[in-house]
């Protein structure tokens, strides 16, 4: 058992995407930054992506109550066990009676911890993944909340990751989020894919998992109405004030604004650890290279024998 002596900003429970209820208006949920979380869990020991805690802005106090071993990824939230700082992405043994806590994120976002064996939750259609904005499968999680845990599994001996496998595309100094054309791109004008890669972009204070709000250049919408559609993680919808918004891994199931462009899988991490205020821009691939960056992500996991979804 784990018990959550301060709940920080925003904790909870994440796991592989719920596919399949779109049909019912209720997207996939699971992780903002599936990279992260793999490398906890890989780091943990587990044979895969197990339950484990996502961490937005602000750390959690965590009071361990059986032993267990944990690793941490993502931002850097300072984390100290008992006092003693921790190093990402390393097996951390604990044991009863051990504190966990971080601070403010000093990069990025989100992190995750994983927990050897993973949380010992209910699973919803096949993902314990906590859908925030519905409250399904989960909630978020709050002061004196206690988490069962699987029982501790023999260490796994692992070649180490690096930190830096994913680091994000910069643009002096600025994060560039890669994207692909859209399914509406004929209906704006012909400059508007250039107006959105050449303008620099500001993350709004109301962004969410639900959806990245950016401040910027406003970009001419589309006048004719839109029959609504599916919608998916990283499309970036054009309402009609012209700010461009890239939805997460809680968006909307359908939605009727058009959608220009999407930030490429591959950048999903990048997009999940941006900060509110952060200033980014986006850059133009092709679906191939979108493909080829995609496949590198699965093969670098494939080279170490493990499966990251």
């Amino acid at each position: 058992m784990v018990k959550l002596l301060e709940s920080g900003s925003l904790t909870s429970v994440q796991d592989l995407p719920r596919h399949g209820l779109a049909r019912y208006g209720l997207s996939e949920a699971g992780p903002m930054c599936p990279h992260s979380l793999a490398q906890a869990n890989y780091a943990a020991g587990n044979p895969a992506v197990l339950p484990s805690l996502e961490v937005t802005l602000k750390a959690p106090r965590l009071l361990f109550q059986q032993p267990t071993r944990i690793a941490v990824s993502g931002a850097d939230f300072g984390w100290r066990l008992d006092g003693r700082p921790l190093r990402h992405l390393e097996p951390i043994e604990v044991r009863p009676g051990n504190t966990l806590q971080g601070d403010f994120a000093r990069n990025g976002l989100r992190g995750y911890i994983a927990f050897a064996g993973g949380l010992a939750v209910p699973r919803w259609h096949g993902s314990a993944s906590t859908h925030l904005q519905s409250g399904l499968g989960g909630r978020v999680l709050q002061r004196g909340v206690e988490l069962p845990l699987a029982p501790l599994p023999p260490p796994v001996p692992r070649p180490p990751l690096r930190e830096d496998w994913h680091a994000p595309l910069l643009i002096n100094n600025v994060k560039v989020l890669r994207v692909v054309e859209g399914p509406h791109a004929t209906l704006f004008s012909p400059e508007a894919f250039s107006l959105l890669t050449g303008a620099i972009y500001r993350v709004s204070d109301k962004s969410s998992r639900m959806a990245v709000r950016l401040e910027g250049l406003a970009l001419p919408a589309p006048q004719q109405s839109l029959v609504s559609c599916g919608a998916w993680h990283g499309a970036i919808q054009i309402p009609p004030s012209g700010q461009p918004q890239v939805l997460g891994c809680e968006h909307p199931a359908t939605g009727g604004y058009p959608i220009l462009a999407s930030v490429i899988a591959a950048d999903w991490e990048t997009l999940g650890q941006l900060r509110p205020r952060e200033e980014i821009r986006f850059g133009r691939v092709s679906p191939d290279l979108a493909r080829q960056l995609y496949q590198r992500l699965h093969d670098g996991w494939r080279h170490l024998g493990w499966p990251c979804s």
